[in-house]
Parts: C-alpha cells; structure tokens; sequence
C-alpha cells in the first residue's frame, strides 16, 4: 500500500507550479513549522508539525499538498486504520459515558456528531439535540455514523473505498438533511451528498427561529479551520442571538502539533474580553477547555441550547461557564 501511496503522491506533486500560496497560508509555518510548499518540492521535513487541518489545501487551486502530507505522515510513521475504526465505526474509541443524553424529537433532520464529540465531548451530543429541537427541528442521530475518514490512518485506504463508506452513510439518512458538528466532517461529507451541512450553515439557514439571550453576551468567534469559509453565516447567527463579537482575526487551535502552544497563546489574546469563545469545532472547544485560566468557551450547538434555557452541557466543561 505504501507504492501505491508513493505513485500517488509523485503525481499530485507533478501538478504543483511551486507558487507558495500554501505556505502563506499555513498557521503551522507562521510559528516555525511546516513548510506545504517545500514538501511539494521534495522536502520531507517539519512533518511531525502539520497541523492536519487543510489549510493549505483549501487555498491551492492547482494541487492537493495536503493528501500529500497526510500521506507521507503515514509511511513515515506507519499508520494504519486501527483497531478502534474496525471495531467501533470511529477513529477515537468512544467515551463510556455520555454524560447526559440527547433528547431525540424527530426525523426531520439527522445529526452526524463526529470521533472528536463521541469520544472526548459527548456532551455536545446532548446540547445539538436541544439546538435543533430550539429551532424548531426534530432531529435524530444518524443510523449508520461513522468516521468521515479525515484522519492521517485512512490515508492507506482508496478513495474509491472511503467514498463507497462516507455514502452508505449518507444513504442512511433516506435524503433527510445532515447536520456535522465538526467543519472536518461537513468538509469530507459535502462532496458525497448535498443535503450534509455544517451546523453553523443549519442554523444561520433557520436564523429566524434562534433563541435569543436577554442580556447581550460577548463573544469570541473561532469557526475554526475547516469552517473558516463559514465566519460570515457564524457571525450573523451571532448576532442573531444578541452576542456581541469581540474579535477581529479567526485562527487555529493547532490540534495536537507542537505549534499548538504558540498558536493558542494567539487565540486567547485575540479573544481577550469575551464572556466566552464560541467555537464551531469539537477538537477547538478541547483545545480551548484545556487552557489553564483560559477563557470559558462552549461549542456554538451549547450557545443556541443555553439560550433556549438547556445548560446541562456545561457542567462537563473543565473552564466554567457563566452565561
């Protein structure tokens, strides 16, 4: 499988024209990272610091420098699809505990929660079924969720054989909307059937029917990576709910690379004076939760669930949340 990797790799790299689009792109080289561009080049240093979010990717129209990463990453380490993914469906082995269950009320729309929410903030669960039943929406889990397959141990598989596992979920949904609480999953999933949207999208499509706070409530807006592309939807939803956005400038949590730490003092600083960062990431809302003495941070799913009177989630937050 590591050929077939190689071939595949040498031929995205053939389509590359060495333009450095990514490189200005990637939060990982602005704190001293990896560099995308020089990986197409030939490099193979700085792998251990990828972020693993895309950026680079999303704004290269010519080339793909983040399969290539991914893929490397996977022959340099020798990551396979794990025992976990076989056994469970998800990338990360599930949490034991839910904590608090969801409250199902329909099928009008499916949730598809994602590895990050099912294993270390199943909570978030909970607080989207209360989300969707606010805007006036019975949703359900969807029946066939697995992982979307965005994980570096997937990269030996064929796209041919991720996409075939990404529509039997779909088609699980008989045509219903699916609604992603990661931007990751949305971003694998929108390809394969037009009816997966990202939460953020979902709600700013039903802005009318948002709960509102009483009193204005200021906010940190970090849509994160994937969901960049989302920050005007995220912001008008916002503002909707009579939020006031603090911040001016989006950024990374950095995952779990090295540079997370420099990219997380970034983070905090820019939000600085917010009641609470709002994030539309579950692997951001545990980058943020972690944070000593960091500011309180909720997933965008708790916002619209605290506003409509449901604050359950959030005493499984280690940062308490006052709202």
């Amino acid at each position: 499988m590591s050929f077939a990797m190689l071939q595949e790799i040498d031929k995205i790299k053939r389509a590359c024209i060495l333009c450095g689009k990514c490189t200005a792109a990637c939060p990982s080289f602005a704190h001293g990272g990896i560099d995308p561009m020089e990986i197409m080049a030939g490099g193979e240093e700085g792998l251990d610091q990828c972020i693993v979010c895309g950026t680079c990717s999303r704004v290269c129209h010519r080339s793909d420098p983040f399969s290539v990463i991914r893929m490397l990453i996977a022959i340099e380490n020798d990551i396979h699809v794990s025992e976990t993914f076989h056994r469970t469906g998800y990338a990360r082995p599930p949490a034991e505990d839910k904590c608090v269950e969801p409250v199902w009320t329909g099928d009008d729309a499916y949730i598809m929660s994602g590895c990050v929410v099912v294993s270390q903030a199943p909570f978030i669960e909970y607080a989207a079924s209360r989300a969707m039943d606010a805007i006036g929406v019975g949703s359900s889990k969807i029946p066939r969720e697995v992982c979307c397959l965005h994980p570096v141990q997937f990269m030996e598989m064929t796209e041919y054989d991720r996409r075939s596992i990404r529509k039997e979920m779909c088609d699980s949904a008989n045509g219903r909307d699916i609604v992603t609480l990661c931007s990751g999953c949305s971003e694998e999933m929108e390809p394969v059937d037009p009816k997966v949207r990202h939460i953020i999208r979902y709600l700013h499509e039903h802005i009318e029917s948002l709960p509102r706070f009483e009193n204005a409530v200021k906010v940190g807006m970090e849509p994160g990576c994937s969901a960049m592309a989302l920050s005007k939807e995220m912001k008008a939803v916002l503002e909707r709910m009579n939020c006031i956005v603090v911040n001016h400038e989006r950024g990374c949590c950095g995952k779990n690379a090295p540079v997370s730490v420099p990219l997380m003092e970034e983070r905090e600083a820019e939000c600085e004076g917010a009641d609470v960062v709002v994030v539309g990431c579950p692997m951001c809302f545990v980058k943020f939760d972690a944070q000593e003495n960091g500011i309180p941070v909720v997933h965008i799913s708790e916002l619209v669930a605290v506003a409509a009177g449901h604050r359950e989630s959030l005493q499984f937050h280690k940062i308490p949340v006052k709202l």
